[in-house]
């Protein structure tokens, strides 16, 4: 016998399916909800601001319940996606017909997780932000190697990075993935627990079985690691997509010396791709964005957060947009016609996952017949650039696809595919017929409703259909007197408060024609679009080529509109370690000045062999942050293959850039504002090459002034002797321009301002040499700083500026310090005798401990003597 307490069968069922689940929610399918259980619901509830209520019991407990309706469970599944969830779709695997035929009348149906939806395994258009790519990666490490593995599902990219324990993080920084996945924890990195599979064997076995290869060496010979990130990934998606289809390229190799290594703080500093506020508005990526695609938007993303490296690439690139920017009819042909263009690229994803439409049919007929149209516009122009003569050949060849989905679609499928409606007239004349059949079909009835009408007398009757009782006769009780006689004809259905339903045998006969011709029609509409999408996926690989190339000439065009409406200039690139800026602008704040109706001061750099290193001072406010990113920012522009906001600009390939440009707490992780300064810094010292470019903003601000400048001095003479890159170092320290004279590839420059009848005026105009104070008193009146308390101000300083004449200041004596390379000796190694007699606390010891700390005093004593 049962015990009271024991669980129905129905929870055992979901406790099953959610000990599968493991730390995911699951969306467990009963009739028109996904229903959540337990603590699953209490996040939910939370989460999507629903109503938490109680089912059943479970151990004497009431069951915490809620749920949300299927039709709309992609916009629920969004937000909880968006709160840090995972979720695992638990979907009815038959109908509780067949649950009764199969076990019996009391069967419960079954059920089983058909996907897990997680962050970086996302797919549908509602889930996925169509400007950014939706990228999962998978950390792996063999021996001291390390590699990532990505892939974005939603497009087919598949992306395989072998890195050193030092470029994981900047690696991972560039793609910015939705979700990283990891075998152990991996330090300094937030990432989840993925399925296993994090092994090189494995993911060879799995890449040749995936792809069909016999052999890797297509591939470019992948190492260990980048093999056992492939595993790890490959395995994830198995486990998660549940034998769904998964859209992916064969993987290509990234050389890390491919792109420009720029770590997080820096993306972070010169707001590429998003601002402080989270958003792309304020950012790089948002003010130079002009794309007229989806896939334009996200490819010019990945440009900005990885600009390239080699100069023959970026000159390709930059030779496609000086095409189209020298003859503006052409380039306004071209936006036009991309305009037009939906995003078929993930359109083609959503088929390949068994998750499409057929509107995403529809997408990849509009979206190849434009571009095989634009290819043939772009054929016929003069004197085309060479990536672009790569690139035309993939945006045609897809004919007899389009024209058979041009037959087959009508022209704009409805949104509700389970009523079909979208195949075109004449595609298939069966279906014609069966359509004509049910259409014909409904013509009867409505005629059978006109001689009812005349025969009963009643003129409100009506012919209705629902899905519980299908067509059937109603009128008002008033009226259903004569049609309950036994000799009326008809049969009693149903009694409602104010109508009576009725049947009839002509009525049943001609309900039957129509739905089964319905029903046969809507079979033969599933059909042809399980076969066209089938069409469409065999033929995957070229068309999101043909996305990619789309993608690469709306980026093209973009940057080429964007330097037509800012008089950008195209750069010269060489290898040469120089950095030479005529009239350069920061685009982003040239665009807020020019809304509030103001004017950017454009200024020049020079950086080269022998002034390689520029020493800033000024007042704050002048400009000095500003002209120290906009230096950077241009260096991106031009390695991503876009003009740049200058009259003219001589770029010399940069390798890595970093920016430690003004700092925030991060007390998350026990670190102040000058510890996070500090730590930059150090990172910069350690990773720079003669080949970067560092941009450094008052470094040694946030501790004491002595300890501020000697770091300061430190580090502009490591900067200078030991990492020998191009740096921009801005400061306030006026002391650290006595290395002008020690330092031979150090200049000195400032911002200028000047002070008119007791006001400071910021003239933004950087000049030779060092400025002549800081104004920092100036500034702070300016800010709106009490009188009194500048006034008082005043009087300090003048005191302080005495006795630094009198005394030489804080710097005095640094003049006679060796230089750098001649000091930069290792610190003593503490000694451990001295180190054990400090530790060492005589009263609260024990005879016994006393004793024990003599013996071990002797024997480190012996260990040095020896």
């Amino acid at each position: 016998m049962a015990r009271a307490d024991a669980p129905t069968p129905m929870m055992t069922q979901y406790k099953r399916l959610k000990e599968e689940a493991g730390d995911a929610l699951l969306f467990y399918r009963m009739g028109d909800f996904f229903e959540l259980f337990f603590d699953d619901a209490k996040v939910a509830s939370a989460c999507l601001d629903i109503a938490l209520t109680k089912r059943g019991e479970d151990a004497g407990e009431p069951i915490p319940m809620c749920g949300v309706p299927v039709h709309s469970a992609e916009a629920y599944l969004a937000r909880l996606i968006k709160g840090g969830n995972r979720v695992a779709i638990a979907e009815q695997t038959e109908s509780p017909a067949e649950a009764r035929k199969a076990r019996g009348s009391k069967a419960l149906v079954d059920r089983a997780i058909v996907r897990l939806v997680t962050p970086g395994t996302l797919t549908e258009e509602t889930l996925l932000e169509s400007a950014s790519a939706n990228w999962l990666a998978a950390v792996a490490r063999a021996g001291d190697e390390w590699a990532v593995a990505a892939a974005d599902i939603s497009t087919g990219r598949f992306e395989l990075v072998g890195c050193g324990p030092g470029e994981l993080a900047a690696e991972l920084a560039r793609l910015s993935p939705a979700e990283t996945i990891a075998d152990a924890s991996v330090p300094g990195l937030r990432t989840t627990a993925g399925k296993g599979g994090f092994d090189s064997l494995i993911g060879e076995r799995s890449l040749k079985g995936r792809f069909g290869l016999a052999t890797l060496d297509g591939l470019g010979g992948p190492s260990r690691a980048e093999l056992a990130a492939a595993g790890g990934l490959l395995t994830y998606l198995d486990a998660t997509q549940k034998g769904a289809g998964v859209l992916l390229d064969a993987p290509r190799r990234i050389a890390r010396s491919a792109h420009m290594a720029i770590d997080a703080a820096t993306r972070e500093s010169l707001e590429l791709v998003r601002s402080t506020s989270g958003s792309t508005s304020g950012s790089l990526l948002g003010e130079i964005d002009r794309c007229q695609t989806a896939g334009g938007r996200r490819l010019l993303c990945e440009d900005v957060s990885a600009p390239l490296t080699e100069r023959n690439a970026i000159e390709a690139r930059l030779a496609v947009v000086a095409w189209l920017h020298e003859d503006a009819i052409r380039r306004e042909r071209t936006r036009v016609a991309l305009k037009a263009m939906p995003d078929f690229g993930r359109a083609l994803a959503r088929l390949a996952a068994g998750r499409g439409s057929p509107r995403d049919l529809a997408l990849l007929r509009d979206g190849l017949g434009a571009a095989n149209a634009l290819g043939r516009e772009l054929a016929g122009e003069p004197d085309r650039p060479a990536l672009l003569e790569r690139l035309l050949p993939q945006l045609g060849g897809h004919d007899p696809l389009v024209e058979r989905l041009s037959r087959a679609l009508v022209n704009s499928p409805p949104i509700d595919a389970s009523k079909g409606g979208y195949i075109a007239q004449g595609y298939d004349a069966d279906l014609d017929r069966l359509r004509d059949a049910a259409s014909n079909g409904r013509q009867a009835i409505a005629g059978l409703e006109n001689r009812y009408r005349e025969a009963t007398g009643v003129g409100s009757l009506k012919i209705r259909h629902n899905a519980v009782l299908g067509y059937h006769i109603e009128v008002s009780a008033r009226h259903a007197e004569p049609l309950m006689a036994p000799d009326s004809g008809f049969t009693h259905r149903q009694t409602l408060a104010g109508v009576v339903r009725f049947n009839s045998p002509e009525l049943h006969d001609e309900a039957s024609r129509v739905v089964e011709a319905g029903g046969h029609a809507l079979a033969a509409e599933a059909a042809h679009a399980e076969e066209l999408t089938a069409l469409a996926v065999a033929a995957a690989a070229q068309i999101t080529a043909t996305a990619e190339a789309i993608a690469r000439i709306d980026v093209a065009a973009s940057h080429a509109h964007r330097a037509a409406e800012g008089g950008w200039c195209l750069p010269k690139l060489t290898d040469e370690p120089c950095l030479d800026i005529a009239a350069g602008r920061h685009p982003v704040v040239e665009a807020a000045l020019r809304q509030s109706g103001e004017r950017f001061v454009s200024n020049d750099l020079s950086l080269g062999l022998g002034d390689r290193l520029w020493l800033i001072t000024g007042p704050n406010m002048g400009g000095k942050s500003t002209f120290l990113r906009q230096a950077a920012l241009v260096t991106v522009l031009a390695q991503c293959g876009s003009f740049v906001p200058a009259g003219q600009a001589r770029v010399g390939i940069v390798d890595r850039l970093f920016s430690r440009v003004g700092a925030a707490d991060n007390l998350a992780r026990g670190r102040s504002t000058f510890m996070v300064e500090m730590v930059e810094t150090a990172a910069i010292l350690a990773q720079a090459t003669p080949r970067s470019l560092v941009i450094l903003d008052e470094i040694g601000r946030g501790t004491s002034t002595y300890d501020g400048l000697a770091i300061a001095w430190a580090v502009v003479e490591a900067m200078h002797d030991q990492v020998k890159c191009r740096t921009l170092f801005a400061t306030h320290y006026h002391e650290l321009t006595r290395l002008a004279g020690r330092l031979d590839a150090l200049s000195l420059h400032h911002v200028r301002a000047r002070e008119w009848k007791g006001d400071l005026v910021l003239l933004h105009e950087v000049a030779a040499g060092a400025a002549d104070r800081s104004y920092g008193i100036a500034v702070a009146k300016l800010a709106g700083l009490p009188p009194a308390v500048v006034a008082r101000a005043k009087s300090v300083l003048t005191k302080l500026e005495a006795g630094r004449d009198a005394t030489g200041g804080i710097a005095a004596g640094l003049d006679d310090l060796p230089l750098f390379a001649a000091s930069a000796e290792a610190e003593a190694a503490p000694d451990p005798l001295l180190a054990a007699i400090h530790d060492i606390e005589p009263d609260s010891l024990t005879p016994r401990e006393a004793l024990e700390q003599l013996y071990r005093l002797k024997r480190l004593a012996a260990e040095q003597g020896g």
